[in-house]
């Protein structure tokens, strides 16, 4: 990597070095190639791939004639260096021939069939929902169209699927089997205790650990590519996207979401989502995902490619806990009824019951004649106690790295939260800002609702809000959007809380 560095200084390139990187691969998996054809593989203009192709030749990796190729010197570089000597190159140019590319798919669905046959049950509690084998099969030649892949550092966010494993086999079957850069971490211990048994089994390392998102943890911006399959909920979306975002490199880094169709409303929550983090969307593919039992989301779900951008940055930061309730059994929870097929019995499992799944009702049988056949009969959402009153809704507002010459101004801050109520349709009775010597601003605004209160620190560039309504709130969106985009805040949080007694 040290003489890739020297040459991208030497073009003067803006890109990553990864880049080039990935230029130098494409060459010793391809043999040879010309300009164009480099460019149109790698979207990258031809004057880029003729002047790294000058600067190869200077250090003697490419040779100085003809077409794109490699010299020994070069060849020795990818396979030492950037460790491609146990790939077989001639297996995996095969894959971008359709024949030979759905030879290989089959052959790791013989391969790993055994081995999908007999992973952990699901725990529905954290939304899980097995995706088809075929599913993950299809996002691991999805990744292997990179040939970069066998160097990247990949992280399983999440991976009750096994795609981990399905890449570890692939690997192998291309001869590469000293691979280290598979990560997989996860809050299932048993599930990762599969994963890694069935690696070791195979002489291969999968790096496994359990971490709970919820949780303040040092995100290590360690990964080249995050695969994520989140919580069916909008606050599990949230916080795991966050946390890929926190675990990724740098701006050449991807995030492979899964994430299922929502609601016209809902979708355009995803999509604010992505624009809020500043992440591009690369590509998606409608209805990738196939699942066992995933019935909330119509047992498919669509996988968005996202790239992330020097500008990209996790809304909710590694260094809080996530307090909010992601799961949708905690956001939604309800009781399930079943019927015994051998004795009618009807048994009522779920939240607040000692059973809490189809799969720990099986585990316990029939209470009454002990059967293990139960057929589903229906479901009943549960609401709030009739006791609890909830007088309000408390949305506590952190703004970082924000405009410092704004944060100063009295005028400008009273204008800004002035300007926010009036779009939220809220209704100001009296309001009072203050100035700081040598700076800083504090502003309270009685509502009519109740208050919006804002104080600024201008030499950390931070602000802090409460936002506290007494009825129903819709635009806690709109207040998000706004105080980011005026008070040009690079990150922010915010904790909604349900008052009451």
């Amino acid at each position: 990597m040290k003489t890739l560095n020297v040459i991208r200084n030497n073009m003067e390139l803006s890109h990553p070095v990864e880049v080039l990187e990935t230029l130098l691969i494409r060459l010793h998996l391809y043999g040879r190639a010309s300009n164009k054809d480099i460019s149109l593989k790698s979207g990258l203009p031809i004057p880029i791939i003729s002047a790294f192709k000058k600067e190869l030749i200077k250090y003697d990796y490419a040779e100085n004639k003809g077409v794109f190729k490699l010299n020994s010197m070069g060849v020795k570089y990818v396979q030492d260096e950037l460790g491609y000597r146990s790939v077989d190159i001639n297996k995996y140019n095969l894959l971008s021939s359709e024949e030979k590319r759905e030879e290989f798919e089959k052959e790791l669905f013989v391969l790993l069939e055994p081995t999908y046959n007999s992973r952990p049950q699901v725990n529905v509690l954290l939304d899980q929902a097995h995706a088809t084998l075929e599913t993950s099969i299809r996002r691991v030649m999805l990744l292997l169209n990179n040939p970069r892949v066998f160097k990247q550092n990949i992280l399983f966010l999440g991976d009750d699927d096994l795609t981990s494993l399905t890449l570890m086999m692939a690997f192998k079957q291309l001869g590469y089997n000293c691979s280290k850069n598979i990560f997989v971490k996860d809050i299932d211990q048993d599930l990762l205790t599969f994963i890694r048994d069935v690696a070791e089994q195979n002489d291969f390392v999968i790096n496994t650990e359990y971490l709970d998102l919820k949780f303040s943890n040092v995100y290590t911006n360690n990964f080249d590519i995050v695969l994520t399959d989140p919580p069916y909920t909008l606050n599990g979306l949230k916080l795991f996207l966050s946390r890929a975002i926190s675990f990724t490199k740098n701006d050449n880094s991807e995030i492979l979401l899964s994430f299922g169709q929502k609601k016209p409303m809902e979708n355009q929550e995803v999509q604010r989502l992505f624009n809020n983090q500043n992440l591009l969307i690369k590509n998606i593919y409608p209805q990738f995902n196939k699942y066992h039992g995933g019935s909330i989301i119509s047992n498919v779900s669509d996988l968005y490619v996202l790239s992330v951008t020097p500008q990209t940055y996790p809304t909710i930061s590694g260094r809080n806990h996530y307090s909010d309730k992601i799961y949708t059994g905690e956001i939604n929870p309800r009781i399930k009824f079943y019927q015994c097929k051998s004795c009618n019995h009807r048994i009522t499992i779920g939240h607040g019951k000692n059973i809490l799944t189809i799969e720990q009702l099986i585990k316990a049988t029939c209470n009454q004649c002990h059967g293990t056949k139960f057929q589903y009969r229906g479901q009943e959402k549960i609401s709030s106690s009739d006791n609890t009153r909830q007088p309000g809704t408390h949305i506590i507002i952190d703004m970082k790295d924000c405009d410092a010459e704004v944060l100063k101004s009295v005028s400008a801050i009273e204008k800004i939260m002035l300007d926010i109520t009036r779009q939220c349709e809220l209704y100001v009775v009296t309001h009072h800002f203050h100035q700081f010597q040598p700076w800083g601003v504090s502003g309270s605004l009685i509502l009519a609702e109740s208050h919006f209160t804002i104080h600024t620190w201008p030499e950390y560039q931070y602000a802090a809000l409460d936002l506290f309504i007494c009825n129903e709130f819709k635009h806690q969106d709109t207040v998000m959007i706004q105080l980011q985009t005026q008070l040009n805040a690079q990150e922010y949080e915010y904790k909604i809380l349900q008052r009451g007694f």
